[in-house]
C-alpha cells in the first residue's frame, strides 16, 4: 500500500494511520464498506486482538476468518446479545415452517387420487395449529393459495 489516505485500508482509514505495505488488515478490509466493517470489528473485539488473532492463523485461513469476524461484529451490533446467533435461529424456524409447508402438500398428494372430500376430512382431523402459539401456527394462506391451483389445473385435466 501506498502513505496516501486514497489507498488506504478501511482498518488504517478507520484508525487514522498511514497504511503501509506490512499492515495486517489491508487484504481483509481494502474494500468499499472495509472503515465500517473495521469500525464494527474495533469496537467489539478490538484491533490490537484482532490482529493478534490473525497473525497467528495460517496464512490461507485469514481471509475466511477476517470475514467471519467481520460478519460477528456486525451482528453484535445489531444484537449485542445474540449476536449472529438470533440470525441462526431464525433461519432454524423459516426451516422447520417450511418443512411443515412440506409435509402438508405430501399429506394432501397423498389424499388426491381419493378426492377432495377425502382430503378435507383429513385436514379437520389433523389440524396442524392445533395448540399452536399465534407466532408459531402455519400459514394456512399459502398453501391454500397452492392447494387452489393444483386443484384448478388437476379439474383442467380431467375434463379433457
Amino acid at each position: 500500500m501506498t502513505g496516501s489516505d486514497s489507498a488506504s485500508c478501511g482498518a488504517c482509514k478507520f484508525l487514522r494511520r498511514k497504511c503501509t505495505n506490512e499492515c495486517v488488515f489491508t487484504p481483509y478490509f481494502c474494500y468499499s464498506q472495509g472503515a465500517h466493517h473495521f469500525a464494527a470489528v474495533h469496537k467489539v473485539f478490538g484491533a490490537s486482538n484482532v490482529s493478534k488473532l490473525l497473525m497467528k492463523l495460517p496464512l490461507q485461513n485469514r481471509s475466511e476468518a477476517a470475514i467471519s469476524i467481520a460478519y460477528e461484529a456486525l451482528a453484535r451490533m445489531e444484537d449485542p446479545i445474540y449476536g449472529c446467533v438470533a440470525q441462526i435461529l431464525a433461519l432454524e424456524q423459516q426451516v422447520a415452517i417450511l418443512q411443515e409447508e412440506i409435509e402438508q402438500l405430501t399429506n394432501y398428494l397423498a389424499y388426491v387420487p381419493f378426492g377432495l372430500q377425502n382430503y378435507e376430512s383429513f385436514q379437520e382431523i389433523g389440524d396442524l395449529n392445533a395448540g399452536l402459539p399465534f407466532s408459531l401456527e402455519f400459514n394456512n394462506t399459502i398453501i391454500s393459495d397452492h392447494l387452489n391451483q393444483q386443484m384448478i389445473i388437476m379439474q383442467a385435466s380431467s375434463n379433457q
